[in-house]
């Protein structure tokens, strides 16, 4: 039943089928032969870097092999060899000699065709397969019920090779032919189809193929493959394997030991073929370690973003309703803020900003306090002329003696200011005010220059973010960069940041708190500090990272060990707010210790880990100001 339940939690989750699919599909592609070409070229590979010199069987060619073959198996067994096979297109009249074979179609022996194996020519097909005696079996007692691999470790230069006409001339030494298996066939013709084969490659003489299949079945060196049940469950172990290293060590790793792998089987492969006549699925298990690497990256990527993706949706929702300041490069005009931020602080009675056209010494009006952009007077809107270029100069505001706005009333005064930063002229803010008795014109105009500098370096950022941006958002920087699609990281990035600047607010607001206050979690230990409490430990020699909450409430209070140990007891399981008097070096405070919760999270159990931390607040006492009419 345990195991029942644990196999429907495992189907409810997408890595399960993810896994399931991966299984499959190694089961499929062994059933279907997907891997034979990798197979076949890697054997292909082996088989070029192993070579040998020895061999008991002789190639001769002839070219008339039907005229001169009686004459050519007469002179041939003078030398005694163990067999002579002759092979020829055409049926031949037979020479009733001991140890000659006329393989061909409808005689008695046959030659069983080479094995294509991903066009590679390279299997010995089986002998029951035939209708008709191998010549293999007659010669070399060869009868395999299964199909093997050439060894083609011979050289090619290695096998002998004899032309009829010397062998007619007795140009041989008996020692090269006797006790050898002679193969006799036609001289190939140019037009003969190339070999594709190893060491065999740019030649077209079958012959050769059927010497190396002579080769490996007389040195009893053909490969066997890996049987096929015990392949398909190896590979289904080595996925299992790899799945769970590869999820173990990161993705750069399991690349590493990707590579390793191949190396190791690469060496495997070479020294079975080598030494036990065994070949394994190398192509399969390379590709297999590649194919099961990148479907983890792939499982883990859509499981990771999933996760993220309800991560994200988890901030958004608590943020939700909160405090969450919008980043001034992220707006979508900078003119907005930069309006509300001077609405708020600054009285005027006009203002127009005006900002530079790009590659342009032409200013156009972009906002207005108080007024509307069609109350300029002022028809220039070049800033290499006058008032802007006085502005300029001045590198400040200037008071404008000629009349900018319409409709200016009496006692109103203009003035203009550069926003210019790093030298880049952003553009130019005109205002104009009416003084009042307490108005102080060079205290104003310092007021308005810093403004307008503040101003003109957040427009200056924000131009060059945007153009960033804009560069950076074409299309083809984006398909280079895979940003087409905002990803699931950069959605976390954003709530990171998010969360970020309402915590940084929130350690700002509880630094500049006046008590010296403390925050130590359930377990006694710090988690928190105001710069109020630290010149309070520093006043009263408190080593206040070395203090648990229970050694500050006995030092401060004058409590005992067992008394203090009741008080946060009591704060702790009651969630309570506890004032108590301190005394500390003829110094005294009223300490306010508040156990910290969340009213959402309470549950009728009252179980003391709902409280997240206790808060120490020492707040100083100050004595009674008696009135002066009291005196």
């Amino acid at each position: 039943m345990a195991a029942l339940q644990q196999l429907l939690r495992l189907t409810q989750q997408r890595a399960f089928w993810f896994t399931v699919f991966l299984f499959a599909i190694v089961l499929f592609s062994n059933l279907l032969n997907i891997f034979q070409a990798s197979d076949a070229f890697f054997y292909k590979k082996i088989s070029s870097f192993s070579s040998t010199q020895k061999t008991n069987v002789v190639l001769i060619t002839s070219e008339s092999l039907s005229t001169n073959h009686s004459d050519l198996v007469t002179q041939l067994s003078e030398y005694q060899p163990r067999a002579i096979i002759m092979l020829a297109d055409e049926p031949l009249q037979p020479a009733t000699k001991e140890g000659v074979f006329y393989p061909y179609a409808g005689s008695e022996y046959c030659m069983p065709k080479v094995e294509i194996w991903a066009t590679y020519q390279m299997r010995i097909p089986a002998a029951d397969n035939l209708e008709c005696e191998s010549v293999w079996q007659a010669v070399f007692n060869y009868n395999h019920d299964k199909s093997k691999l050439i060894n083609f470790r011979l050289d090619v230069s290695a096998l002998p090779k004899f032309t009829a006409k010397r062998i007619l001339n007795f140009d041989v030494m008996s020692e090269q032919l006797e006790d050898k298996v002679l193969i006799v066939g036609q001289q190939a013709a140019e037009f003969n189809v190339n070999i594709h084969a190893p060491k065999l490659e740019g030649l077209n003489d079958p012959l050769l193929l059927f010497a190396y299949i002579a080769d490996s079945i007389e040195k009893n060196s053909t490969i066997n493959e890996l049987n096929f049940a015990i392949s398909v469950v190896f590979a289904q172990v080595f996925v299992f394997t790899l799945l769970f290293f590869y999820q173990k060590i990161s993705i750069s790793y399991s690349f590493l030991v990707a590579f390793g792998i191949t190396i190791f089987w690469c060496a495997a492969g070479y020294f079975l073929v080598n030494f036990t006549k065994l070949f394994i699925p190398i192509g399969q298990y390379i590709t297999l370690t590649f194919a099961t690497l990148i479907w983890v990256v792939v499982a883990r990527k859509i499981s990771e973003d999933k996760e993220l993706t309800a991560d994200v949706n988890n901030i958004q929702q608590m943020m939700m309703g909160r405090y969450i300041p919008q980043s001034f490069i992220e707006h979508p005009s900078p003119w907005d803020p930069i309006i509300q931020l001077i609405s708020q602080q600054l009285d005027l009675e006009k203002s127009i900003f005006l900002a530079r056209k790009e590659d342009d010494h032409r200013v156009v009006e972009i906002r207005a306090i108080n007024c509307q952009l069609d109350d300029i007077q002022e028809m220039r809107r070049d800033y290499q002329r006058t008032p802007y270029s006085n502005a300029l100069k001045s590198l400040g505001i200037v008071k404008i003696n000629r009349p900018f706005f319409k409709q200016v009333i009496k006692g109103e005064i203009e003035f203009i200011a550069p926003l210019v930063y790093a030298g880049d002229v952003r553009g130019f803010w005109a205002l104009s005010i009416v003084p009042n008795q307490s108005f102080h014109q060079q205290a104003f105009e310092k007021n308005v220059n810093k403004f307008a500098a503040q101003v003109a370096e957040l427009l200056f950022h924000y131009h060059i973010f945007k153009t960033t941006q804009a560069k950076n958002r074409t299309l083809i920087n984006r398909l280079l960069t895979f940003k087409l699609h905002e990803s699931v990281s950069q959605k976390v990035k954003s709530s990171l940041n998010e969360m970020e600047q309402k915590l940084t607010t929130l350690e700002m607001v509880f630094n500049h708190t006046s008590p010296a206050t403390v925050l130590f979690n359930l377990f006694g230990q710090i988690i928190q500090t105001n710069a109020s409490l630290e010149h309070f430990a520093k006043l009263h020699q408190i080593a206040i990272f070395e203090t648990t909450a229970l050694d500050l409430l006995c030092r401060s209070c004058a409590l005992d060990i067992e008394t203090a140990k009741g008080k946060l007891r009591y704060i702790t399981l009651n969630k309570a707010t506890v004032e108590l008097p301190a005394n500390l070096d003829k110094h005294s405070y009223t300490l306010i210790i508040r156990a910290l919760h969340s009213d959402n999270s309470q549950t009728a159990s009252g179980a003391p880990f709902q409280v997240s931390g206790i808060l120490f607040e020492f707040i100083k006492d100050t004595p009674e100001v008696i009135p002066e009419a009291r005196l």
